[in-house]
């Protein structure tokens, strides 16, 4: 009875705090109208977080005279804006692309279950379509413009996906990261030995690669060439010159020394009948003087998506193949002593990646004819989620690891910061509008909540193991989706899915036992649930939509839902190897996103917190055109 009675404080609570938040009631009218900007250039900071830019401003943390501070001088700049809930990066920036909530972009989290397909068929929140109009549908629908350079949302697979051009997000490498260790044996001699020597000045080996993609070979070769370049009469080799097999007119792809990045790549067939370029960032992490244990991490191997076709091969020719994101395995490998890599090479692939977008950006800047450009970095979130090492609850805390790690963190938003600098000098801000936002911030995190695994324990879900993994078994009666702070627990509802389970009259029990479950869950003294939620509740959040679970959880921050089963005895809660993590209420302070805009057509505005849902609605009044249709009003 405490517990049900507890679970009932703590939905009444929830509810007085969606009351509070900014919800999805309509915005005032616009405001009056002043002459619209020529071009407006949208770009998407993923996790930069509000409180910490704010931190590094008071600072003077920032370095580029036409990066992030710049916008505080007579720029419009909201000091926290609001993400949609749960604040998850899909659910964001549909919001943030449509000025609608949940309820209606029917993007309720990174992945979710579809009502009416089989409890255990799951969804990813960035590949469903959207349930209302985008700003690229809305600019083109009305004779505009549009590029959409990955985007999310944008992926270019149906034509409401589409704009004139574009990139995509690439997530799959034709090659997954390696670590590659040649001994001695492995470099065969390439010239006679010199004079007086028993060695020869040049040896060489060769470095297998294996696609898992049509159109690519199935496997490339590449020739290391060991050289000693100092001649003295000993074995001394310190420099590796790289050659591709198969196109030996290329010449030498790179010649480097240890601690130095070099690039692998390839020219390979595209779909589209032009081509591509294939390639992987590699670090040449050893070459001891007698070649006994040559170490290379071999980076995944990418190629850039975009079209139209002559759009791809200028960005493949201007910013070369698509790079990768940080590598987190194996930045945890390196971290553990083992074969990996190192901070420094880890933030290298991060500064790396940032270039390679703002490369493309500045290409369809100079290249392209647009309305609206709208822009993608991912590259503070990924940081964050690894590296917010702040509280001593976090799995890898020390003093030491925690500086090191909030460095690079700092470093994260300083990368930022140039991306913005650099895309501002491409425009020109006398006569365009840039406008940049973030989806979400970012909290630690120490504790994982293994939703499914508590359904099992309280008799609502059952697991099994099929092909080695555990999974959650189709005859169980509920199961949970869960990403970063949130969760969304469907019921197996007969009449509704496939094979339902729960009967109608027997509904509400089944949600009663998960709450009172889910409210009785404590670490260390500590609830895990800040808020629950029915369906019937969701308005009060925007987020009433089909797609939304039969109940949806909100963890307290330091938490981080998981859609984890096992056998009966693993546990509900175990310490989580991420550092940062999102997707909690909105009302948390280090949740707040960034709006920030200047150039023609923007107002000299201070704002103390605004929702990301009337952004659109704000970038189609500086370009002069109707917002998206279901688009909330800028006030």
């Amino acid at each position: 009875m405490r517990a049900l009675l507890r679970l009932q404080a703590i939905l009444l609570l929830a509810l007085a705090a969606a009351c509070t938040a900014t919800g999805p009631t309509a915005g005032t009218a616009l405001a009056s109208p002043v002459a619209p900007a020529r071009r407006v250039v949208l770009l998407s900071l993923d996790g930069l977080a509000a409180t910490r830019h704010r931190e590094l401003l008071r600072q003077g943390a920032y370095r580029d005279p036409a990066g992030l501070a710049a916008f505080e001088n007579g720029g419009y700049v909201v000091e926290q804006a609001l993400p949609a809930e749960p604040t998850l990066t899909a659910v964001s920036h549909a919001s943030i692309a449509t000025g609608a909530f949940p309820a209606l972009t029917a993007i309720v989290s990174n992945r979710f279950h579809l009502p009416g397909t089989p409890i255990t068929m799951g969804v990813s929140g960035f590949d469903v379509p959207w349930g209302a109009e985008s700003l690229w549908q809305a600019f083109r629908r009305q004779g505009k413009r549009v590029g959409v350079l990955a985007f999310p949302g944008c992926d270019h697979t149906i034509a409401a996906r589409s704009a004139d051009f574009g990139m995509v997000y690439v997530n799959a490498p034709f090659a997954s990261p390696q670590e590659v260790t040649l001994d001695g044996a492995a470099f065969a001699p390439a010239a006679p030995a010199a004079a007086g020597t028993s060695f020869s000045p040049s040896r060489r080996a060769t470095l297998s690669v294996a696609f898992i993609a049509s159109g690519l070979p199935a496997t490339a070769t590449f020739t290391l060439t060991a050289l000693d370049t100092t001649d003295d009469g000993k074995p001394n080799y310190d420099t590796l010159v790289v050659t591709n097999d198969a196109d030996p007119s290329a010449g030498v792809i790179a010649r480097v020394h240890v601690g130095e990045w070099f690039p692998l790549r390839l020219r390979a067939p595209h779909p589209d009948g032009g081509i591509r370029t294939v390639g992987a960032w590699c670090l040449l992490q050893a070459l001891p003087a007698d070649l006994a244990a040559v170490k290379i991490y071999r980076g995944g191997f990418f190629a850039l998506e975009a079209y139209p076709r002559e759009f791809r091969e200028a960005l493949d020719d201007a910013a070369g193949f698509w790079p990768g994101p940080g590598d987190d395995p194996a930045l945890a490998q390196g971290e553990q002593g083992r074969d990996g890599l190192r901070l420094a090479d880890y933030m290298a692939q991060t500064e790396r990646f940032s270039e390679f977008f703002t490369a493309c950006a500045k290409l369809a800047v100079s290249r392209e004819r647009f309305d609206l450009l709208m822009l993608y970095q991912p590259v503070v979130d990924e940081v964050e989620h690894e590296l917010l090492l702040t509280d001593p609850r976090q799995k890898a805390f020390s003093k030491a690891r925690s500086e090191a790690a909030l460095g690079a963190v700092r470093q994260a938003f300083l990368i930022a910061d140039r991306a913005v600098g650099g895309l501002a000098r491409a425009i020109d801000v006398a006569s365009d509008a840039l406008v940049v936002v973030s989806d979400h911030g970012m909290a630690p995190v120490w504790e994982n909540v293994n939703v499914n695994q508590l359904l099992q324990q309280a008799g609502l879900a059952e697991g099994e193991l099929v092909g080695g993994k555990w999974r959650v078994k189709a005859s169980s009666r509920m199961e949970a989706y869960s990403a970063g702070g949130a969760s969304h627990l469907y019921l197996n509802l007969a009449g509704r899915e496939p094979g339902g389970v729960v009967a109608p009259d027997q509904a509400d029990g089944v949600i009663e036992t998960a709450a009172a479950a889910l409210a009785r869950l404590q670490v260390d003294g500590e609830n895990a649930v800040e808020a629950m939620y029915r369906r019937d509740q969701l308005a009060a959040l925007g987020l009433e939509s089909p797609n939304a679970g039969d109940l949806v959880v909100f963890l307290t921050p330091g938490f981080a839902a998981t859609s984890a089963i096992g056998p009966p005895s693993a546990p509900v809660h175990e310490p989580t190897d991420l550092c940062g993590q999102h997707g909690y209420r909105n009302t948390h302070a280090e949740i707040a996103a960034v709006w920030l805009a200047r150039g023609a057509a923007v107002p000299a505005r201070r704002v103390g917190k605004e929702s990301l849902t009337e952004v659109a609605s704000f970038v189609a009044h500086l370009a002069g055109v109707a917002p998206p249709t279901n688009a909330r009003s800028w006030r």
